[in-house]
């Protein structure tokens, strides 16, 4: 069945086009803030109830709660924080007015009005302790702690209302989480289960969607590829929408699946990152959520299975489906694990993202057993990566 939204409510914060319009009209009465791009992404999806129940950017008991035992202060499951910290570049006289009591209009950073942030704290934040807590390390050469190297060193907490909605690359356009459930329901999709993915697709993504597909407990499944702000050499957000179009427009049936795009900040933070991107997935209306290998990590900052041991430590209302590494085998001849092959490791060919790289930067081939061929030809056009 359809599970319920994190908490028990579908959180609505957004405005009524009469009430955007009045507030647009009062912004020069408010001070203004340009958030740091994933604090713009945050508010967009505290808006549409992605993230509920939280209704805006946590205070510093939440903050607290969610570091010390992976919980909201009621004891709901919520392993990541949610903050607004002030941008170091902010003006002096307009960061000296971000305090309790006000109404802060947020803007993103075409100047365009995206929401107001009610504030009731504003409070100093230890990043060294958020990094330890959340990415299990304090090193630099995490990605997510060299970000919170160059954050504001105090945080905004409050409510917000959202003026609108982002507008995505191409035209593209990007469901709720009222949205998705309505499409659910519509196609008599009862147990959804939600793929997360921040890559064009190879053909392991492949053979665990399918082997998804196949249960008897799923009517249908959400890809869902992560298109915010990524890091420097991963695919861009457009290459990634347009590989899973081609492959899901080839190979799978249509009654079956459904492609949306998720704009937030990748949180690169294993396991912890796992379980909060279940929960997301869940207020998107998915009751079954898949857990591949060293899902939401980076380098070698987690164990490949942390991620499937932390849906043992918290019950969040969503059933785990955990997949080991998977892998091409010759003497099979098609997609296997250690679980279903017998044949020796010289017979297996990597499908690693690393490999595909490889060779697309080398020009070489990119053969069937990696990728198919509709998804390949659109990986080798130009500009395919992020170069900052």
């Amino acid at each position: 069945m359809e599970p319920a939204p994190h908490g028990g409510k579908l959180v609505n914060r957004q405005m009524s086009e009469t009430e955007r319009t009045r507030r647009e009209g009062e912004l020069g009465d408010l001070p203004q803030l340009v958030p740091f791009v994933d604090q713009i992404y945050d508010t967009e999806k505290i808006g549409i109830g992605a993230y509920s129940p939280l209704e805006g950017f946590m205070d510093s008991a939440t903050l607290d709660s969610v570091l010390r035992a992976g919980r909201l202060p009621n004891g709901l499951p919520w392993t990541m924080p949610v903050l607004l910290p002030i941008p170091p570049a902010t003006d002096p006289e307009i960061a000296a007015r971000l305090q309790p009591g006000e109404e802060v209009a947020l803007l993103d950073p075409g100047r365009r009005f995206l929401g107001l942030l009610h504030v009731t704290e504003r409070f100093r934040y230890d990043k060294k302790a958020l990094a330890q807590s959340v990415y299990g390390t304090t090193d630099p050469a995490h990605p997510n702690v060299q970000d919170l190297a160059t954050a504001g060193e105090e945080t905004l907490a409050g409510t917000v209302e959202l003026a609108q909605r982002l507008a995505l690359p191409r035209g593209r356009s990007e469901m709720t989480p009222a949205e998705t459930r309505a499409a659910f329901a519509a196609k008599g999709w009862k147990n959804v289960a939600a793929y997360q993915c921040r890559n064009p697709p190879h053909t392991a993504h492949e053979y665990i969607q399918r082997l998804t597909l196949e249960r008897e407990d799923v009517d249908g499944l959400l890809v869902h590829p992560v298109v915010g702000r990524l890091k420097k050499g991963d695919y861009r957000p457009e290459v990634i929408l347009q590989a899973y179009e081609a492959l899901l427009t080839h190979y799978y049936p249509a009654d079956r699946v459904l492609l949306s795009p998720l704009t937030i900040s990748m949180r690169y933070a294993g396991p912890k990152a796992a379980l909060f991107l279940a929960i997301v997935r869940k207020n998107y209306g998915c009751g079954l959520y898949i857990v591949g290998r060293d899902q939401a990590g980076v380098g070698r900052f987690y164990a490949p299975t942390a991620a499937h041991r932390i849906f043992d430590e918290y019950d969040i209302g969503v059933t785990p489906l955990r997949y080991d590494e998977s892998f091409f085998c010759r003497s099979c001849g098609w997609m296997a694990s250690a679980k279903t092959c017998a044949h020796p490791p010289s017979d297996r060919i990597d499908t690693s993202q690393t490999r595909i790289r490889k060779a697309l930067s080398d020009g070489g081939e990119l053969p069937v057993e990696l990728l198919r061929p509709e998804v390949a030809a659109i990986l080798r056009g130009p500009d395919v990566l992020l170069t900052e």
